[in-house]
């Protein structure tokens, strides 16, 4: 009788097949949650809970952080920015630890993308009709697992909001803060050049995301949060004023 064959040629190769098999499983499965986990629409379901309400239907009809606020309170806008922040944190947390159990290629990468796939979620929800938030809390909470001195320097626009009441303005800078931060560990002290990868693609979803608001902070009319809102019910279709 003769050896068996394997269909793929030797044993080694048939356990190479099968390592990048598992690591292309892998890489679907951690991009795809990440995307998934970032489109829970963390806004509307705090004010659905917390007011049995569709907050799309209040105030500038967004679902992010500053309209719930407007709309509901800084309790209800607070669980919504942790919300959002987690979502940024969970499925790059769950990547890196599956890259330590696993040998996935390129680890630092795959938290990269799980991290961008999890902003693209928020901003593009498949839940609720691809319309979400600008993915400053989602991506600041991927940051911190990635790099924790780069989410840390995003404290930052924390400070240009508290100054200006600007929510837009401190999202920005702190964005920008946080990339220019990455390209600094990366040059200077040998931190994954991934990182960097991550922020130039979320800052550039951000920006995206921003473009309206940036011609407004031009024209010097974009809306500031108020020290005490009064929330407005939206009449006809939603407005674009400023989240």
């Amino acid at each position: 009788m003769g050896l068996t064959r394997f269909p793929f040629g030797s044993s080694t190769a048939v356990i190479e097949t099968l390592s990048e098999m598992l690591d292309a499983a892998t890489w679907l499965v951690a991009v795809s949650a990440g995307y998934l986990i970032g489109a829970l629409p963390s806004g509307l379901i705090v004010a659905r809970i917390w007011r049995r309400i569709d907050i799309r239907n209040y105030g500038s009809g967004s679902t992010g952080t500053t309209n719930v606020y407007r709309t509901l309170g800084s309790v209800a806008a607070g669980l919504t920015l942790l919300f959002d922040f987690v979502k940024g944190c969970a499925p790059v947390l769950a990547a890196r630890l599956a890259s330590s159990q696993m040998e996935v290629f390129a680890p630092d990468l795959l938290q990269a993308v799980v991290g961008i796939a999890a902003i693209a979620g928020h901003t593009w929800p498949v839940y609720v009709g691809f319309k979400g938030g600008k993915g400053i809390a989602t991506g600041w909470g991927a940051l911190l697992v990635m790099s924790p001195i780069a989410a840390a320097t995003g404290i930052v626009g924390l400070l240009v909001i508290a100054i200006t009441r600007l929510v837009s303005l401190g999202a920005l800078i702190g964005a920008g803060v946080a990339l220019l931060a990455t390209v600094v560990l990366a040059i200077g002290f040998s931190s994954p050049f991934e990182h960097v990868i991550y922020t130039v693609i979320g800052c550039g979803l951000i920006l995206f995301r921003h473009s309206g608001n940036i011609n407004r902070l031009m024209e010097g009319t974009e809306r500031r949060v108020e020290a005490n809102p009064r929330p407005e019910r939206a009449d006809g279709p939603p407005r674009n004023r400023g989240e």
